[in-house]
């Protein structure tokens, strides 16, 4: 075997135990941008971040390291089905896709970054709930304080045509009673921009939700037929689909749904529980800023 030269053998291993500080030395005076010829380095981008960003970006992992931490020990994590629930009505309260859209530019975040949060936010609200004590009285008398969420109120299915005459309202009415399609016609003929589109469908409404005339003829109409309204908007053909009595919700049938809805009311708010678990938790800060 070939001996090495044990200068040659020293030099070699300088140079391996220089090389990590010698590339880290090489990558902070990387040129991250260049103005007139002067050369703006990579570590001076990142002591001006840190200097600027440190303090908060330091608490955010602090953060998140203590919500995992809780997580973990919990066993709480939110499920790919769940997260993909509330992300679905999230983008229907913003309108769509398009509405999400003009959210995201709003607040100058993307798609993932928006998506994170709310996961996050989930998670948090999931790990707040979870500590709360819950016993079947106070269930019960959260219950009975806020049972008009839990009731099913009268309600009525109903679709509609909107025109501004009486006259037109009738010319719609025979058409009905010669077998028109009435979707057909509320895209053709309605002035309801909001529903046309839908051939008219409004849903299921509830009494005080639409104007009074509106109401009563829609409350009294029997499935299936058709009638009229006058209103501040102009004349309506409405159509009744099907109707729905009101009835009062028995706890013990929606005793899970409704646990979880007081979890969620009794918990702590976002910021509170944070701060519960950094008082909770050791927490060694070592960081020093450098400036």
């Amino acid at each position: 075997m070939k001996k090495i030269n044990a200068a040659l053998f020293a030099l070699i291993l300088c140079v391996s135990l220089l090389s990590v500080p010698l590339n880290l030395w090489a990558q902070e005076q990387e040129a991250v941008a260049e103005v007139n010829g002067v050369v703006i380095t990579r570590a001076q981008f990142l002591d001006l971040l840190e200097e600027q960003f440190g303090p908060y970006a330091l608490q955010e992992l602090i953060q998140r390291e203590l919500v995992n931490q809780r997580a973990e020990a919990l066993q709480v994590s939110i499920s790919d089905e769940e997260f993909a629930q509330v992300y679905e009505v999230i983008i229907q309260q913003l309108g769509g896709p398009q509405g999400l859209y003009m959210f995201l530019m709003q607040n100058n975040a993307t798609e993932e970054q928006f998506k994170d949060q709310l996961r996050w936010n989930m998670l948090m609200n999931e790990l707040a709930s979870s500590e709360v004590e819950v016993t079947e009285e106070g269930v019960e008398q959260w219950f009975e304080a806020n049972r008009a969420y839990y009731d099913t109120p009268e309600m009525v299915e109903v679709s509609h045509i909107l025109v501004d005459t009486e006259e037109e309202a009738q010319e719609v009415l025979a058409l009905l009673a010669d077998g028109g399609d009435f979707e057909s016609l509320a895209v053709e003929k309605s002035q309801d921009p909001g529903t046309s589109v839908a051939g008219g469908y409004l849903g299921n409404i509830e009494r005080g939700l639409t104007v009074p005339e509106f109401e009563a003829t829609a409350f009294s109409l029997p499935v299936g037929e058709f009638g009229l309204a006058n209103s501040t908007y102009g004349w309506h053909i409405i159509v009744v689909h099907s109707k729905t009595d009101a009835s009062e919700a028995v706890l013990g049938e929606i005793y899970e749904t409704v646990e979880r809805d007081y979890r969620s009311d009794q918990a702590l708010d976002a910021n509170s529980f944070m701060s519960k678990l950094e008082t909770d938790a050791q927490i060694d800060v070592f960081w020093q800023p450098k400036f």
